[in-house]
């Protein structure tokens, strides 16, 4: 039963993640006008024809993975190309792909003739999706969300039925701690059923409003989020007889380890402002850093097209950059929501400047304790 089960979360782990790749492909191989952020201007960006194999590549080993009756080379040299388009660019270090690659680590790293390695690589992915819910809650503890994202998330509801507003708006003041607490529940065996029946139904909820029928927002999120439906009946449905204790920790497995640190550790210091917050559940949180980018009249005419088109006049002499249409208007994702990675952008605009001072850059950072006030940065100081 645990080897069946293993087949199929590999299976769907794989088809998501490659539903993504494609639905994203601009931000893997073009064309785009959004900057690449790497991790180090050393690197040398992969583009043209290279770019396009390394794609290529991908699903010509996740296809194999996908049917192989030992995938653990096919996973690791799909995991391999991800980990180099990932460093070319941090706007690529989307939440999906980053819960995708780890749940694949661990299936990789499983002997597929260790029956009691299926039990203990299933419980690693429990921990990964219940830590998920635990840390995406907990990231949702924030007036921004309460009183801003979710009265927005519902609109598809509120704008039919205004009736619903306030009673709306009131469960959206405990989503949070609901969410945490069934991200609990799916851990211990009392609540287990109960905490499914929750998990899938906030995922069906979503596809509601985020899908084409709702906001229409964000096209990337959908498989994402009906996968995470698929994982919580794959790993939680059917009473599986796994206590609390072997999901946190089933024994001495390096796995395992990581899991606990990326997953149920490491998050804690993005409350901090000390990790970034697409490591720690917070998409759609309200509690994420935010940035604009402002240019005057002269610095808007000298941009290329592709960048200047996207600017919005709001006031004389001044025009915004919203940087989140900007990255999923271009990419169809979301920006990734951390200081560097906003500045390294608006460098890159800065580089196609005649004049660097007309160019201004705003953060506004959104953590629950030490968030920087907002700062502007002008092209000299990025």
């Amino acid at each position: 039963m645990a080897a069946h089960r293993l087949f199929w979360l590999r299976a769907t782990v794989i088809l998501a993640f490659c539903t993504g790749l494609w639905m994203s492909k601009a931000l893997w191989i073009g064309p785009r006008s959004y900057p690449l952020t790497p991790v180090s201007t050393a690197l040398t960006p992969i583009d043209g024809a290279a770019a396009l194999a390394l794609y290529a590549a991908l699903f010509a080993f996740a296809a194999i993975a996908l049917v192989a009756p030992k995938p653990r080379c096919f996973i690791a040299a799909f995991l391999a190309v991800i980990a180099a388009f990932c460093l070319l660019d941090q706007t690529r270090w989307q939440p999906w792909v980053f819960q995708y690659s780890f749940l694949l680590v661990a299936i990789a790293l499983y002997s597929w003739k260790d029956t009691d390695g299926a039990r203990r690589t299933l419980n690693i992915a429990r921990l990964i999706v219940a830590c998920t819910y635990i840390f995406s809650g907990l990231q949702k503890i924030n007036l921004n969300f309460m009183e801003n994202d979710f009265p927005w998330l519902v609109q598809p509801i509120t704008n039919v039925f205004p009736s619903t507003t306030h009673v709306l708006h009131r469960f959206g003041m405990t989503a949070p701690f609901l969410q945490v607490a069934f991200g609990i529940g799916l851990v211990t065996r009392r609540f287990r059923r109960a905490s499914l029946f929750a998990a899938v139904a906030m995922h069906l909820f979503i596809l509601a409003m985020f899908g084409p029928a709702g906001l229409d927002w964000n096209s990337i999120v959908w498989p994402w989020t009906a996968a995470m439906a698929i994982f919580d009946i794959l790993l939680f449905s059917g009473a599986p007889e796994c206590s609390w204790r072997e999901i946190i920790w089933s024994g001495p497995d390096p796995r395992h380890a990581a899991a606990i640190v990326l997953f149920a550790l490491l998050p804690w210091l993005s409350f901090f402002n000390s990790w970034d917050s697409y490591l720690s559940a917070a998409l759609y949180s309200g509690n994420l850093t935010e940035a604009q980018i402002y240019l005057s009249d002269a610095g808007t005419a000298s941009l290329p097209a592709a960048i200047r088109s996207r600017l919005v006049h709001t006031s004389p002499n001044t025009n915004v950059l919203n940087l989140q249409r900007w990255a999923i208007e271009d990419l169809n994702v979301t920006p990734y929501p951390e200081t560097r990675v906003y500045r390294a952008i608006a460098k890159g605009v800065c580089g196609s400047l005649r004049d660097p001072a007309q160019l201004v850059l705003i953060v506004r950072e959104q953590r629950m304790f030490f968030s920087r006030p907002e700062t502007g940065y002008r092209c000299l100081e990025l």
